[in-house]
């Protein structure tokens, strides 16, 4: 559940459950429909319940997973919902809505017709129901105070059997989440924490619901200040992780005030080995998801799920006495990757322990979802995915079982940020690429409400059921999903990639061989049409190549040219996927060529650059750079076929690029194309414009404003210069904090504590005043094209179309360069001139920016009242305008 060295979102994320604030869920959806050509699922009656309860262990890399948050899926049993602790309020995200076991049992035949084989769903265990330290319920079962029980609101050990049953008659499998890193927040240090006086400032949560500490032994000795509960060493006594880079406070302080468990106490061991072999022996559960993996010590890892000891064995080992003999683990390992490095990498698969002393069998694979997001959803460029996947074999043990998935219930869902067909193609490469892929629910409806509900009555529905089996989502899942099952290569095959881009959005490329067969899948992130230019596919020349699956109505066949090369201009986010076949097609000559002159492979440039060339078989073509064909030059050839040109360096952004000369035939059937180069453009920043802002007047517009009372709120939205640079059609925004910058959550984007909002106005461009979701205009009547959302985990940046004052506008990419340097207190934002509409020139373009504080798990900005409390601002009120500092508008002259 919780982040792995995380950031706010893990403070506030644990604290309140992970949990998103009261909104409407988006749907593309129409109320529920059931589709004509669905198979029912075969039902267990009470007598047949113990037949199915035990399954042998399926093989795992040939499983597809879909991920349930129960309490927001479907409320099979309306009569639990209302336990009376005031925890029910489905208008509310911070409460129960009522969704229960016996609802997904209810909704198996809408999971099963999309093709899963397995549900994952969030811990069923008795939860800590209402904590008021942060007036939230523990609706989603990571705050367990009784590892052995039931959640009230979710139902009986007999719904849960008959789940476990039904799954295996229809030969699907249980996955249930677990937590045996923390209970629920029952205690906490309020004030200096004395670690030689475990009494000292310690307060119990006495008005928590429905209990005050857990119920379940040894759990219920949490309170140091009785002899017995401090020698019973059961909890570790310990306050809040204050720093995410400290290995003693990972592992033994609270993470977000959830109690932390003393799991090197054997006793604690062999409890929490007692409570989940109940849940395999009960109810014949098929595996476990661990979740805060990263906040407990390795050893614990082994002796938990691989223990040989006769009274207390692993679950691993507990397991195969009920014909599970390879019972399934993988554990929440979040960690922040950096493109290129391998560190994410090192640290979640250490969790997999060695071959004399085993951990957990596999992860869920961060570092891949991480780039994925960063690949499909902002942008960036396709070779940071290339070295992600390159890490697969090189640091586990069995790729093949890394679970891959887009969304989760601990963050935004990629469709609050990125077009609809970037999720798509994100689902298409985790269902052609080795690892068990995990459907989030909800994602096959169009959610971008991180824990909307699926049933009309649950927080966030609109009112509406969502278990539409005829929309365009869920029919593509479906059918990539078929892809997936019915084609082996898919699911173990080899993976090579075979093109990528280094410059940003473009051609990804890559094919998978398995017994024979190739399966080769390509796409474009880009939102431009692009030039796939000689893509070496290994296959010989004249192979035909059937499409089994293409993003676009217009996509079709194709055959390998010419020494085994593909090309072709593939449409706005393309997503091919297509089978090799034995059918060999003539491709004709190829006397026609292209040269393209006085480019080499490693140059620097920073002006423009002449070219010159020769083109046989063609009179037009155009210099191609970074596959992007629509701001290509143009070029005529002489009659002799001879042609000079010009490079437009000035106007690209700094980094490696590729150029190539591309034409096609008179008859246009004919591609021709030059060799590809690769050079570098390095075109220094210069200043623009700068202005120095008073420190310490970060108290909103009223000057009456306060930080959140979270003590780890201090002055980090306070701008004490902010500086703009531009090199060619690139800007760069300069911010100098008055305040150190804040890193304590170890957040993805080396910042935390506040947000940083960039509104740009360009000449010409149509915008609005309107500042989505801060409760303010654009000063002086402006109106703003773009604008970014800069974050500890938020990097996105929106054009002003279909933007107002509740809605964010369209996703544009590439997201911004961020560079935080912390010792200068500075924080730097890059925007290529692509992402800003490529104008011509930057001259009179003009800068505003703003700081708050978003919550990127929530979604939203953080709230404001007249006297604020831990999370939410004071000395407002919901209408008043979401802005803690910002700096006059700057114009670059």
């Amino acid at each position: 559940m919780k982040r792995v060295l995380l950031a706010l979102v893990v403070l506030v994320l644990a604290i309140y459950g992970c949990e998103k604030k009261d909104k409407v869920v988006v749907t593309k959806t129409a109320t529920a429909k059931k589709s004509s050509t669905k198979k029912a699922i075969k039902t267990v009656k009470k007598d047949e319940v113990s037949k199915y309860l035990q399954v042998s262990s399926p093989s795992w890399k040939d499983q597809i997973i879909y991920f349930v948050m129960t309490d927001r899926f479907n409320d099979g049993d309306p009569t639990n919902n209302d336990q009376g602790a005031g925890e029910y309020d489905p208008t509310k995200n911070s409460h129960y809505s009522g969704g229960d076991i016996k609802g997904v049992t209810d909704k198996l035949d809408y999971i099963k017709d999309l093709g899963v084989t397995a549900v994952w769903i969030t811990p069923p265990v008795a939860n800590q129901w209402w904590d008021p330290w942060v007036n939230y319920s523990g609706y989603h079962g990571y705050w367990g105070e009784n590892f052995k029980e039931v959640d009230k609101h979710l139902g009986t050990l007999d719904d849960y059997k008959e789940l476990s049953a039904t799954l295996h008659k229809n030969g699907m499998y249980l996955i249930q989440d677990i937590v045996p890193n923390h209970t629920g927040n029952f205690f906490r240090y309020k004030g200096k924490y004395n670690p030689n006086d475990l009494s000292e400032n310690y307060e119990a949560n006495l008005e928590s619901k429905p209990t005050v500490k857990p119920t379940q032994f040894p759990f219920n000795l949490n309170d140091p200040r009785k002899e017995e509960d401090r020698k019973a060493g059961i909890y570790h006594f310990t306050p809040d992780i204050t720093n995410f880079k400290d290995q003693k406070q990972i592992k033994s302080y609270q993470m977000s005030g959830l109690d932390d468990l003393n799991t090197e106490n054997p006793v604690v061991r062999d409890a929490l080995k007692d409570s989940y072999n109940y849940w395999i022996e009960n109810v014949g559960v098929d595996a476990f998801r661990i979740d805060t993996v990263v906040y407990v010590e390795h050893d614990f890892w082994n002796d938990f799920i691989h223990s040989k000891s006769p009274e207390h064995l692993g679950v691993q080992e507990f397991a195969k006495k009920f014909k599970k003999d390879d019972f399934f683990t993988f554990g929440e390992t979040w960690v922040n990757v950096d493109p290129y490095s391998p560190s994410g990498d090192e640290a979640a698969s250490s969790y997999q322990g060695t071959d004399k002393k085993p951990e957990i069998s596999s992860v869920l694979d961060f570092p891949l979802h991480i780039t994925l997001q960063k690949v499909f959803g902002e942008g960036k460029a396709t070779d940071t995915l290339t070295y992600r996947l390159g890490n697969s074999d090189k640091y586990y043990k069995r790729p093949y079982r890394l679970l891959n998935f887009i969304d989760n219930h601990d963050m935004n869902r990629l469709l609050t940020s990125a077009p609809y067909i970037a999720v798509k193609q994100s689902l298409m490469f985790i269902m052609t690429t080795p690892g068990i892929p995990v459907v989030y629910y909800g994602t096959e409806q169009q959610f971008t409400e991180t824990r909307g509900s699926m049933f009309a009555e649950g927080f966030g529905s609109g009112g509406k059921d969502h278990f539409d089996e005829n929309n365009d989502a869920y029919k593509f899942l479906q059918s990539i999903i078929k892809i997936r099952k019915e084609n082996a290569v898919f699911r173990r095959g080899k993976l090579s990639v075979i093109k990528d881009t280094n410059t940003g959005a473009g051609i990804f490329s890559y094919k998978m061989e398995y017994k024979g067969k190739t399966g080769l899948v390509i796409f474009n992130t880009s939102e431009n049409p692009m030039l796939l230019d000689n893509l070496k596919t290994g296959l010989a020349e004249g192979t035909k190549l059937k499409l089994l699956k293409g993003l676009s109505r217009a996509d079709k066949d194709i055959v390998v040219g010419k020494d085994g090369k593909i090309s072709k201009i593939l449409a706005p986010r393309a997503g091919l996927l297509y089978m090799a076949t034995d059918e060999k097609v003539e491709i004709g000559d190829n006397s026609e060529s292209v040269s393209l002159i006085g480019v080499k492979n490693g140059m620097k440039l920073s002006n423009n650059y002449a070219i010159s060339g020769k083109v046989n078989g063609a009179k037009k073509l155009l210099l191609v750079f970074d596959g992007a064909v629509k701001n290509g030059v143009k070029i005529t050839a002489n009659e002799d076929g001879s042609y000079t040109g010009e490079m437009p360096v000035e106007s690209m952004s700094n980094g490696k690029h590729t150029v190539v000369a591309y034409a096609k035939t008179a008859d246009r059937k004919k591609y021709i194309l030059s060799e590809t180069y690769k050079f570098i453009v390095d075109i220094p920043f210069v200043k623009a414009a700068e202005y120095n802002d008073k420190v310490g007047d970060d108290h909103g517009p009223t000057g009456n404003y306060k930080y959140p009372t979270a003590e780890t709120f201090t002055n980090q939205m306070d701008i004490k210069k902010a500086t703009i640079y531009t090199a060619g059609k690139n800007l760069k925004v300069s911010l100098e904090m008055a305040g150190d910058i804040s890193t304590m959550w170890n957040p993805k984007y080396k910042f935390d504590h506040v947000s940083i909002n960039i509104f740009i106005s360009v000449p010409g461009q149509e915008g609005i005043e309107d500042l989505p979701f801060q409760n303010a205009k654009m000063p002086n009547g402006l109106k703003w094209n773009y604008m970014t959302l800069e974050g500890g985990w938020t990097n996105f940046i929106y054009s002003s179309r279909n933007a107002s004052a509740k809605s964010w506008g369209s996703p544009v990419s590439p997201s911004p360069v961020i560079n935080v340097i912390p010792e200068k207190k500075e924080m730097n934002f890059t925007i290529s001139g692509s992402s800003i509409g490529n104008p011509k020139t930057l001259k009179g373009i003009k800068v505003y920016i703003a700081t708050w504080d978003y919550d990127g798990l929530e979604n939203s900005y953080r709230g404001i009242t007249p006297e604020g409390k831990a999370y939410i601002f004071g000395g407002g009120d919901e209408n008043s305008p979401k802005i803690m500092d910002d700096i006059p508008v700057l114009e670059i002259k």
